[in-house]
């Protein structure tokens, strides 16, 4: 079962770099219409405050961490590192690195995994860093998206005829040599009479069908995951 997204972001951090950046970017990032989970923004008086931490973490799309040499003195924060690292390999998490007050030689003596990955500098503004979180969003959210089909279900005929020009159509199966049964590029909507009949011949007229929004989104798909399910 997958796990509701409440926040865009997480902003993991060290108490000590709350108020000069933690707290200024939180709002940032907030002014750009993201959702963030900030720990004073979010908790609140008799909480619980690892049981409201780990719900943060697991209800938000991405995490911010900004490593400064007060996170790595911290054995708390190194551990939620770790756990976010682990959850990224799995799949689930997409880290933004943010380094403060920090050098390459810092970043790899405490985790080599994090230094191999670009990383913004507060150095350079926190205007600038607010811009690159966004920009990273969109661009895996973007292409997140593209991984996934534009529709998936029983394909009748009104469904077939309000889907997108140049959109790929695959049927919810596949022939002898593991291909699809039927993989076609949808043209314009008065073109489409030919595609039913081809559905109609294989079987999958009101049957399950993918489609994607281009020929880039089915294998981008493919590469990920099997759709034959």
């Amino acid at each position: 079962m997958k796990t509701e997204k409440v926040w865009d972001v997480f902003i993991s951090h060290a108490s000590e770099d709350k108020n000069s950046i933690a707290r200024p970017l939180a709002n940032k990032l907030a002014e750009s219409g993201l959702k963030v989970w900030l720990d004073e923004a979010e908790l609140f008086v008799g909480d619980r405050l690892r049981e409201k931490i780990d719900v943060g973490l697991i209800k938000s799309q991405f995490d911010v961490v900004v490593l400064s040499h007060s996170f790595f003195a911290k054995e708390w924060t190194r551990s939620e590192l770790d756990a976010l690292v682990s959850k990224e390999i799995a799949g689930n998490k997409a880290i933004l690195p943010i380094w403060h007050n920090l050098e390459f030689e810092d970043v790899r003596n405490v985790s080599p995994i994090l230094a191999g990955r670009l990383g913004i500098s507060t150095g350079k503004g926190l205007e600038l860093v607010k811009s690159e979180i966004v920009k990273a969003i969109n661009e895996i959210g973007n292409k997140r998206r593209r991984e996934h089909p534009v529709f998936a279900g029983n394909m009748t005929k009104k469904v077939l005829g309000s889907l997108p020009v140049g959109s790929i159509l695959i049927s919810n199966g596949v022939k002898s040599d593991f291909t699809p049964t039927l993989t076609e590029e949808l043209g314009s909507i008065d073109c489409r009479e030919h595609v039913w009949k081809k559905l109609k011949q294989i079987g999958y007229a009101g049957k399950k069908c993918y489609v994607f929004c281009d020929w880039a989104g089915y294998r981008a798909h493919l590469a990920a995951r099997s759709i034959w399910t």
